[in-house]
């Protein structure tokens, strides 16, 4: 297969595709890997200069703001969610991320007072998207949008839908450890068959099994991702949105597969969140209102693994 590898979104990612491909197999990785940095580049809420970045630094509150069709596609996706979640998931949280900083040298825990004061600029409910034109706008002042629990997922599911529209039947995508397989893995005599990932432990280095991705993906949420000690406190960057505090649930981790990119993305954060019972009852309801599979893994935090039936998961070695 044909690879190329890349930075974004403060990760390592690769797209893979079988030769040969319909229009070559070089030009289209070259366009897949524009598209994703593009994606990046709309939305990155770290650079100054990003559209998303320039609408939460500019608006006027009340005052319906034009934005691109990717940025309108992304909010109108990522606020649909918060709703369904009832706000466990929430793309405002930007302005908590900013605060805590999880990717400083020396991350520290915020004051009470500058936590209530960033929590105050946090909430869906103040943001508005317009369903025929592409324009946004918010109640309240200070708001910021926060792509990090949705971005990876996005620009897979656009790179995928990019890809498909142009024919590609088989690729392998990874953006930093969120995968997407289209199609499956060709054996020598053509028959194809699923390709096998790896479920990581939150013990680093540690695998707890595998699954089966066919046009599918995976995504993962767990402590381990980004977070710090301090006095003796494991401090991580899943937050509650209503304290700006790490939530506390009973998962390590989990790993959600499903046939849409963003899916994986958006559901790992929330099933997280939410912890076990709750999440479980999220990725049914979500299964059965968007027509999308859904399945898990869920390392619990008395190291009990929990994994649905379609998840087809192995305590096997990785089969790349």
């Amino acid at each position: 297969m044909k690879e190329i590898i890349f930075v974004a979104y403060d990760t390592l990612c690769s797209l893979r595709l079988p030769e040969p491909v319909h229009g070559g197999s070089d030009k289209l990785l070259d366009q897949a890997r524009t598209l994703a940095l593009k994606v990046q580049n709309t939305l990155n809420m770290y650079d100054p200069q990003s559209e998303l970045s320039r609408l939460c630094s500019s608006y006027t509150p009340g005052k319906k703001e034009k934005v691109s069709k990717m940025l309108w596609e992304f909010v109108k996706l990522n606020l649909k969610f918060s709703q369904q979640t009832e706000g466990s998931f929430d793309f405002t949280v930007g302005p908590l991320m900013k605060l805590w900083d999880f990717a400083a040298e020396k991350p520290q825990r915020p004051s009470a007072e500058k936590l209530r004061e960033a929590a105050g600029r946090v909430g869906y409910g103040r943001v508005h998207v317009d369903l025929e034109l592409p324009e946004v706008w918010f109640d309240a002042p200070g708001m910021v949008l926060d792509p990090g629990a949705s971005g990876k997922g996005y620009a897979l599911e656009v790179v995928c839908d990019f890809l498909r529209e142009r024919g590609v039947e088989d690729a392998v995508l990874d953006f930093g450890g969120n995968l997407f397989a289209i199609g499956g893995k060709r054996k020598g005599d053509g028959r194809k068959r699923p390709w096998r990932a790896a479920v990581r432990s939150p013990n680093r280095g540690e695998i707890l099994g595998t699954v089966e991705l066919y046009n599918r993906g995976i995504g993962t949420s767990s402590w381990y991702e980004h977070g710090f000690e301090m006095d003796g406190t494991v401090y991580y960057h899943l937050l509650d949105p209503a304290t700006g505090l790490p939530q506390r649930t009973d998962i390590s981790s989990v790993s959600i597969l499903s046939s849409s990119a963003l899916y994986t993305d958006l559901m790992s954060t929330a099933f997280f969140i939410m912890g076990f019972e709750q999440g479980c009852k999220l990725a049914e309801r979500i299964k059965n209102q968007e027509s999308v599979d859904l399945d898990y893994v869920v390392l619990k935090s008395d190291g009990e693994i929990e994994a649905s039936e379609g998840a087809h998961f192995k305590n096997s070695v990785v089969d790349h």
